[in-house]
């Protein structure tokens, strides 16, 4: 069964041309054909590899979130993961009383889940009363006037305010006073 047709056709695999003898034909010898085959096999591994790698790492941060926040007593490592900051940071609230925690020995430190949960809650209570009013707690006993911030600190009333501009610290006007905080004040000169 012979054919008399010969088409000019480019091979897939090497590119090269070459005459076939039917109009289905693709490669331009079986060398071509089978190293074609290996290829397209190879191609089809790495993808396959590439998609469970992907589901992997794509699950296993989401799988060990969800068991962590499923436990009501966290290591350091732990808490540090579910709040997504780093454990010297998390240590540093620790040390200054901010979050809670119970050493059991100098490797053992846990933190009960409630206690992160209550820092936060404190912390936005906090925020949102400052932001609301932060003139609130400002008083004649906890503040100076400007005047006698002047005097204490031999400053002159434009220095004053361009810090109290600059710190963005919060005044306010009781009759003919300006007050600003003490521990404001104090804590720009000291």
């Amino acid at each position: 069964m012979s054919s008399n047709l010969s088409v000019n056709r480019v091979c897939e695999y090497c590119k090269n041309q070459f005459v076939a003898k039917t109009t289905k034909t693709r490669f331009c010898s079986p060398t071509c054909n089978s190293r074609n085959n290996k290829l397209l096999i190879r191609n089809l591994k790495i993808e396959k590899s590439n998609s469970e790698n992907q589901s992997i790492t794509k699950s296993e941060p989401l799988a060990k979130i969800e068991a962590i926040k499923s436990k009501d007593f966290l290591t350091v490592k732990d808490a540090s993961q579910l709040l997504n900051i780093s454990t010297k940071t998390l240590y540093r609230l620790i040390d200054r009383k901010e979050i809670n925690s119970f050493n059991f020995s100098a490797r053992k430190t846990l933190i009960r889940r409630k206690d992160i949960d209550t820092y936060f809650d404190n912390n936005l209570k906090e925020i949102q009363r400052s932001i609301e009013n932060p003139e609130i707690d400002i008083n004649l006993d906890n503040s100076y006037t400007i005047q006698e911030a002047q005097e204490k600190y031999n400053i002159s009333s434009g220095a004053l305010y361009n810090l109290i501009i600059r710190f963005k610290i919060p005044k306010k006007k009781q009759g003919k006073y300006t007050l600003v905080k003490k521990n404001d004040i104090d804590s720009i000169f000291n």
